[in-house]
């Protein structure tokens, strides 16, 4: 009933994820693990490759290093699916999709999760179960892009929508992009009666910088968007949250000053730009950055 792809660098992970699957999917299924080790494909190429082995009509796409909780958790995936409007499911998601790149982060954006990161080499284990409408109690939210350590759709979809490996080479901005390619014509949604442990925090690098850059450069006509109405207001919020947030990242990373400075003002110079929020990061651009 479901294929899932798996994009492998790790036979003791992926042992691991394949035993966690079989005693806990609930329904027939397929592992079609695209070995990376020696192929070194990006992960939009790999996952492509996998589906187009597919024999079944539900497509998952997952890290390896995660294991499931929920018990039977394909046939929630069945039946979240069987909607016709739903086209992507994911664990993890946010809404609205801003010209400025921005993480999964609810103090920039309206974030929808259900995970537990399950930090091995520091000794932490922490469920993170949010959703900015707490008055809704549905097990199923819309939102805008799902994270990419848990995906999955339908083969009809997918026919569609396919993974953008000549722009997205690497191993970042792929599930954003599908997700943006989705949302063009159905809804994506995070679940909340799927639980799963991913065994890492993420890592924002400069590999994860540039996939977020070659996200804005791809959509940034199309952007901000999002499902609901947004009103100019609550859009300029987001933007300059985003872009505070985007340019601590940037510092961080010690991109040089002309990097810095070039973002800022492209990010800043648009419709949504406002005085006040203005030299409010500049300020920390030029404090942070000449510190």
């Amino acid at each position: 009933m479901i294929s899932i792809v798996i994009c492998s660098r790790d036979n003791t992970l992926l042992n691991a994820v394949s035993q966690s699957i079989k005693e806990t999917i609930g329904l027939p299924y397929e592992i079609i693990a695209i070995d990376n080790r020696e192929s070194k494909y990006g992960i939009c190429k790999a996952y492509n490759l996998g589906a187009s082995k597919a024999k079944y009509d539900i497509f998952c796409f997952m890290h390896e290093d995660i294991a499931f909780v929920t018990q039977n958790w394909g046939v929630n995936v069945l039946s979240h699916l069987k909607d016709e409007r739903v086209g992507l499911i994911g664990i993890a998601g946010a809404e609205p999709k801003l010209i400025v790149p921005a993480s999964f982060d609810a103090s920039i954006l309206n974030v929808e999760t259900n995970i537990i990161y399950d930090n091995i080499k520091d000794n932490e284990c922490k469920q993170t179960t949010y959703t900015s409408s707490p008055d809704d109690d549905s097990i199923i939210k819309q939102v805008v892009g799902v994270d990419g350590v848990w995906l999955c759709t339908k083969r009809s979809v997918f026919e569609k929508f396919k993974f953008d490996e000549l722009t997205l080479t690497g191993f970042h901005g792929y599930d954003i992009d599908f997700s943006l390619q989705v949302f063009s014509e159905f809804k994506v949604c995070v679940v909340f009666d799927i639980l799963l442990k991913h065994y890492s925090c993420g890592r924002c690098d400069r590999k994860y910088v540039a996939g977020k850059l070659e996200i804005y450069k791809k959509w940034r006509k199309k952007l901000p968007m999002s499902y609901r109405k947004h009103s100019d207001k609550e859009y300029l919020e987001f933007h300059w949250r985003a872009l505070n947030n985007f340019m601590g990242l940037i510092i961080n990373l010690k991109y040089n000053y002309f990097f810095v400075l070039y973002y800022f003002f492209v990010f800043s110079c648009n419709r949504f730009f406002s005085i006040k929020p203005f030299f409010k990061v500049l300020k920390k651009v030029v404090v942070q950055k000449l510190v």
